[in-house]
């Protein structure tokens, strides 16, 4: 890619083609055909039109627009899932527990996904803590795909 834009759209095409959105299986099927590609990227860039996107670290992130009004979605590396991100220098228990006193003492609102640990229940045990269940779509047979408990935290 030559710019930014060339950039972005190389990452949604190979993300919208891709088995599991992992980049490293082809998965093109007839509902994701060209056409359907093309529709889908006007429609994101009109949603995003007017959007702001950083590549900036949680901490940044939530100092730099946090405010009384602010509502925050963060869905950070779950535990146990450390080793993915060994190229992006990790996120670890040092990790999870700073982003937990960052959002204790924020001024706008968050919502937070996380995986269904005890870790994440002690971090998390002053906030609103929602049960989700949720079956995991990157098996291709629906039948095996399995059913997960994820944890919806809330400050409001």
């Amino acid at each position: 890619p030559r710019n930014d834009l060339e950039r972005a759209a190389f990452y949604f095409y190979l993300i919208s083609t891709s088995f599991g959105s992992s980049m490293g299986q082809f998965a093109m099927s007839k509902q994701r055909a060209p056409k359907r590609l093309c529709r889908d990227f006007s429609l994101h860039t009109k949603r995003l039109k007017n959007a702001s996107i950083e590549n900036k670290s949680f901490e940044y992130i939530l100092k730099e627009y946090d405010y009384n009004e602010a509502l925050f979605y963060l869905d950070p590396p779950y535990v146990g899932t450390e080793n993915y991100y060994k190229n992006t220098g990790g996120f670890g228990l040092k990790e999870h527990e700073l982003l937990c006193n960052l959002l204790k003492n924020i001024k706008g609102k968050f919502m937070l996904s996380y995986n269904d640990c005890e870790l994440i229940r002690e971090l998390y045990k002053d906030f609103n803590i929602k049960e989700l269940k949720v079956r995991y779509s990157l098996n291709n047979n629906v039948l095996k795909r399995k059913e997960s408990k994820e944890l919806l935290i809330m400050n409001f």
